[in-house]
């Protein structure tokens, strides 16, 4: 059953008829005169909760297939996980702190939008000629296809050859080669005779594939099942994306300006500050309570899109009470979060001393670190990377001194942005499901729940930020056209 069928006949039935809610509150606002779409006759009203790109892309289709679509958005900005910094930064420069980058191939729905809102894609070479750390040495990228380093640090003469050939990165395709066409469908990785592997974990796949100690040591997780890690690698390979794709894009001036251009066109359908407190859902419509400059409102709908982090979601009263089923999913899902790091430096340093801005650097308070917003004219540059919760500027600054093998480091500002504090949106990808979970998870994470849908980053197959959330919000609002 392809995506769109499954997610269409596998709705959960809500048990309670829907009853309105007696709350006192305003409608929301109609669409204002600026907004170029109409409700048809007939249309459907939907209220999708979360301003983040997957709510803004699914209202943006809603609206333009003719639906009643209102937004609400807890916080004061719209964008969620997509956010360009511009204070306190000098010279124009800019810095984006959340959502990173789009690939091609890959990221079709995102890139047709940039197309559509005429924002320009530029090329992101952040992973290009970088310097890699391994146990405080640097290592070149031409020095990591070497074969002869390669197998000194313990890898035979296989995946040596492969990886020359490839890049470090890519070495478990070697092993799960053998595996991925099985996966004929990418939105259906059980029932194809791989089952079993859900609960073997990476390592001990590895293990049977006779990979070398250091292979299974570097890339065997004893936590992701194999099934999962074959199931991801792919879909990859379904896209024909690479598994650490080097042709990267990002948007001129800043990724939030994707999310700006949604707001913009929805206009008046999205409502910041309007936090959902709770749901009232049944077999003919939601109806939705929340507050609005400290006001409790409430407005009904026939359905809801749930785009919030499902970690928020567990705040908000819900009745009738999730299935069993999506209970659990709620509960379980795992998040990844990090802290953002931004250098401002007065100088480009790095040409200077003939170096690469782009460095693997493996350290808690700095994992990686590269250079964009590099088209704003003036001396003045930005580096920007990634760095474990709760590092502080100067510990930023300092792993980036250790790492940086030249001299003339002159950076004259660091900030930190961490995510983790955000209380609406502070996590970012979902994490693998663990052993023995997928068919738990799978479909059950992205299926309806009556009139409620699900959209964002962690509501697809391949959780990859901005791709997930785009391609989960057009499955939700073609589910949504479909029904009405």
């Amino acid at each position: 059953m392809n995506r769109r069928n499954f997610t269409k006949h596998s709705a959960v039935a809500a048990s309670a008829a829907f009853v309105p809610g007696s709350g006192t509150g305003q409608a929301v606002s109609k669409p204002g005169k600026s907004d170029s779409c109409r409700v048809k006759p007939g249309g459907a009203r939907v209220i999708v909760a979360g301003g983040g790109i997957a709510g803004l892309s699914t209202a943006y289709e809603l609206m333009k297939r003719g639906h009643d679509v209102t937004v609400l958005e807890a916080s004061r900005r719209a964008g969620g996980h997509v956010r360009t910094m511009h204070k306190p930064l000098d010279d124009g420069l800019y810095a984006d702190i959340g959502a990173e980058q789009c690939t091609k191939p890959g990221y079709e729905i995102y890139r047709a939008y940039a197309k559509e809102f005429g924002l320009e894609l530029l090329p992101y070479p952040r992973r290009t000629t970088q310097i890699t750390y391994i146990k405080d040495k640097p290592y070149t990228e031409e020095m990591l296809r070497d074969r002869k380093i390669l197998q000194g640090f313990g890898y035979n003469k296989r995946e040596a050859a492969y990886m020359s050939e490839h890049g470090m990165n890519s070495l478990p395709g070697l092993y799960y080669a053998p595996y991925l066409d099985m996966f004929e469908d990418e939105y259906q990785p059980l029932g194809i005779g791989l089952d079993e592997l859900d609960h073997i974990a990476v390592k001990d796949l590895l293990k049977r594939e006779k990979a070398s100690e250091k292979a299974v040591q570097i890339y065997g997780s004893a936590f992701t099942s194999a099934l999962q890690a074959l199931w991801q690698s792919a879909i990859l390979k379904h896209r024909k994306v690479p598994v650490m794709p080097t042709q990267l894009f990002r948007i001129k001036g800043g990724n939030q300006r994707m999310t700006d251009a949604f707001a913009k066109r929805l206009g008046q359908r999205v409502r910041l500050g309007a936090p959902i407190t709770k749901i009232e859902h049944g077999e003919s419509g939601v109806n939705i309570h929340f507050k609005e400059s400290g006001q409790a409102k409430s407005t009904s709908a026939d359905y809801l899109v749930n785009a919030i982090p499902l970690t928020t979601l567990l705040r908000v009263t819900v009745e009738p009470r999730w299935s069993a089923e999506k209970a659990w999913v709620i509960q379980n899902t795992m998040f990844d979060f990090q802290s953002r790091v931004v250098f401002q430096a007065r100088t480009p340093f790095w040409k200077r001393d003939g170096h690469s801005p782009n460095m693997a650097c493996r350290s808690h308070h700095l994992h990686l670190v590269w250079e964009m917003a590099e088209e704003v004219e003036g001396d003045r540059s930005i580096l920007i990377g990634a760095a474990s919760a709760g590092t502080t500027a100067e510990q930023a600054l300092a792993a980036y001194r250790r790492r940086y093998p030249g001299t003339s480091v002159d950076i004259e500002r660091t900030l930190v942005h961490h995510w983790i504090q955000d209380p609406w949106a502070p996590f970012c990808e979902r994490r693998g499901f663990g052993l023995g979970r997928l068919k738990k998870f799978w479909p059950e994470i992205l299926r309806p729940h009556g009139r409620i849908h699900f959209a964002g980053a962690y509501a697809d197959n391949l959780t990859w930020g901005q791709e997930a959330a785009t391609r989960s919000a057009h499955r939700v609002a073609e589910e949504i056209d479909e029904s009405s």
